[in-house]
């Protein structure tokens, strides 16, 4: 028997939860109720004022930062608040950096995960909609060279993919500036030419109807920029996405850190910090106290098993389970709890849910129905230990 049907899995081939290859998992957010509902609160909030979410989240290794990212995606799509005007529309990108990187590569990854396809889409719609399409376009972009380029990228062809490349940051030769009638490459007068190409995305998905936000993981790779003109070029970047002025491009951005000093400076200067408000600094914490385990676990287990063919399993078998803690036994629920919480730091969602899917392999590799104590005791103290 296949080891989805061993443990009555509900439409899934194990217990991994992983938004990034499964991407209905995306809507599992287990054990933190009160976190979800201070981001929920915060995120509907910040439409009103800036009009777009603005927020960081961070903890250790393994702490649910990425599952994080994706819950709030998949919140926003399915729960969209009343106060966001628009249909969300979510980009996901894990940033990469070397020691040399500028916010020019910054830049060019978020244009890149937004896509030149989504740009000319929004762009064809504006057309379809406005008697003076031009001038609309002048109104939203603020700047003729990003205009020009706004205009040759909905004609498309070999000028709409220069004129991408433009926007993107990427260096054009004198000839390609010339074709596309821009005065200069962006970004030569400093970051804010940048920010300003992206903000000018972001006011035209607003115009036809759509909220832009940017989900951004991996951000410690900020640690590995270690040129100071470099690092202050991100400074500038995250500066001005924070301000105030900048009420068309969301974020929600991702990082990893044992403590808040182990943070990449240049995302929580107070500059930074005070322009989006602290309360949108958010600490993902261990769970650490076994009320937080035993509740993570078992809102785990009711969502990815099948509650009727587990309950028949269960008295069929005569298995020393219950369907709250299935496919372990009572004992073994316990047991696996106390394992999650001996090491504060080792008590993540990660090391929790990789416990589970070895213990359930290991049980069903033995032909064993359910999950009992002397599984646990040789899987969990290898994670946990």
């Amino acid at each position: 028997m296949e080891f989805k049907d061993w443990f009555c899995l509900s439409q899934r081939e194990s217990f991994t939860i992983d938004p990034k290859i499964n991407p209905s998992d995306a809507q599992f957010y287990f054990g933190r109720k009160q976190l979800a509902e201070r981001m929920h609160n915060q995120i509907k909030r910040a439409f009103i004022d800036p009009q777009v979410p603005k927020m960081m989240v961070w903890g250790p290794y393994g702490c649910g930062k990425t599952q994080t990212l994706y819950y709030l995606s998949y919140w926003l799509k399915t729960s969209k608040p009343a106060s966001c005007k628009g249909i969300p529309h979510t980009v996901h990108l894990d940033i990469e950096m070397q020691s040399k990187s500028t916010a020019a590569s910054w830049h060019l990854q978020n244009m890149e995960a937004l896509g030149m396809q989504a740009v000319q889409k929004w762009l064809d719609s504006l057309y379809g909609k406005s008697a003076k399409f031009e001038q609309e376009i002048s109104k939203l972009t603020g700047d003729p060279n990003i205009f020009q380029t706004f205009y040759q990228l909905r004609g498309g062809g070999d000028l709409g993919f220069t004129a991408w490349r433009w926007l993107t940051g990427q260096k054009l030769a004198a000839k390609e500036l010339q074709e596309i009638k821009v005065t200069r490459n962006l970004g030569e007068v400093g970051v804010g030419d940048m920010v300003a190409a992206l903000q000018a995305c972001g006011n035209l998905a607003k115009a036809v109807g759509e909220a832009l936000i940017l989900f951004i993981d991996e951000m410690e790779e900020l640690q590995n920029v270690r040129e100071g003109d470099a690092a202050e070029s991100w400074h500038q970047y995250i500066r001005k996405l924070a301000d105030n002025a900048n009420s068309s491009v969301g974020y929600i951005i991702g990082f990893k850190a044992d403590t808040r000093d182990d943070a990449p400076r240049v995302l929580i200067r107070d500059d930074v910090v005070s322009r989006m408000s602290a309360m949108n600094l958010i600490e993902l914490e261990t769970l650490a106290a076994p009320a937080n385990v035993q509740n993570f676990v078992k809102e785990m287990l009711q969502h990815l098993v099948d509650a009727t063919k587990a309950s028949k399993l269960i008295q069929d078998e005569g298995l020393a389970s219950t369907i709250e803690t299935y496919p372990f036994t009572a004992s073994a629920f316990e047991l696996l709890c106390d394992y999650a919480c001996q090491d504060v730091i080792k008590s993540t969602p990660r090391n929790i849910i990789r416990t589970i899917n070895e213990c359930a392999i290991a049980a069903w590799d033995a032909q064993e129905k359910v999950i009992d104590d002397h599984i646990v005791n040789e899987i969990a103290p290898i994670i946990f230990g």
